[in-house]
């Protein structure tokens, strides 16, 4: 099933013109290839839906998923220290002599070119969905560095990509800690766990987990100057989600009533099963992200 559990949200500049086509076109041209074994890392696009295995995108109703795939060799620098500074002990043992700090330091390259081939191997992989009707990019992360690579490897495959963060009229702080005190904007609704935190870098904070965030409680904390960070919602009985202060959205999850609409699909094989959830996946999504920047005053202008 295609779920995004986490979404890095960003604006793609309308005057930037793409299309499904030209995606495809751009990201075939820069697949994946495993590490080599003197490489550290190796980055590249793979077909994201694993029923169309020759396809670089995976494109309905102008919603084009990607699928960025990393590995990176895992070489310990305490494994590459011990090792060099056995082979110091043993020059200098041998040759009676003291190791200068150049050679040590070649040594160490040395042995860390040796040792790579033999590293261990780490493989992730990132998808992003471009919204080409909307003209926005979600990208499933729950790190902005993340994400941000993701973007880098995209706009390197495509020669360009203006985006930007999405900024709104109220921040996410002060809509957040307004719909505490007061009441969330409909469809949405609190859940029940949040983050208050006292402003300043090094300000105190609250956490709650599986609480009444009407409690009193709560509202002690807000009277005392703390302003939300995060806090879990629910829009539309439908999605479950965490907001944070930086308009990231975390812990997404579907609701029973979205959970009962993908099984009334009745669906009998994988690939049917992906067609379906994606279309369920990208339909909500397509009403949710423009409901949240409502729910804020709307997007500021660029």
């Amino acid at each position: 099933m295609l779920w995004f559990r986490n979404i890095q949200l960003y604006r793609l500049s309308p005057e930037h013109a793409l299309s499904a086509e030209s995606i495809a076109e751009s990201l075939i041209k820069k697949p994946f290839f495993p590490c080599g074994s003197h490489d550290l890392m190796s980055q590249g696009w793979i077909p994201p839906a694993p029923h169309v295995p020759d396809e670089f995108i995976f494109a309905r109703q102008e919603m084009v998923l990607v699928c960025l795939k990393t590995e990176e060799k895992i070489l310990p620098a305490v494994v590459v220290k011990q090792e060099a500074e056995e082979r110091i002990r043993h020059i200098e043992e041998e040759e009676a002599r003291k190791v200068g700090r150049k050679e040590a330091k070649d040594i160490r390259e040395r042995v860390a070119e040796e040792l790579r081939p033999r590293a261990f191997t780490r493989v992730s992989t990132h998808r992003a969905l471009i919204d080409l009707k909307l003209n926005l990019i979600l990208v499933d992360s729950a790190a902005a560095a993340k994400a941000e690579n993701l973007l880098v490897s995209l706009r390197d495959a495509l020669g360009s990509l203006p985006t930007r963060l999405i900024q709104t009229q109220t921040t996410p702080q002060t809509a957040m800690t307004s719909w505490l005190e007061n009441e969330v904007p409909e469809p949405f609704e609190l859940d029940a766990d949040c983050e208050l935190k006292f402003p300043g870098d090094d300000g105190a904070i609250a956490r709650f987990v599986r609480q009444d965030l009407h409690s009193d409680e709560v509202k002690q904390h807000l009277a005392t100057g703390k302003l939300v960070s995060k806090m879990g919602m629910a829009w539309n009985e439908r999605i479950a989600f965490q907001l944070t202060e930086k308009l990231e959205i975390k812990r997404m999850s579907m609701l029973d009533v979205l959970q009962d609409e993908l099984k009334d699909a009745d669906v009998d094989t994988q690939d049917a099963m992906f067609e379906s959830s994606f279309a369920l996946a990208t339909g909500e999504l397509r009403q949710f992200i423009p409901g949240l920047i409502t729910a804020l005053g709307e997007e500021l202008a660029s």
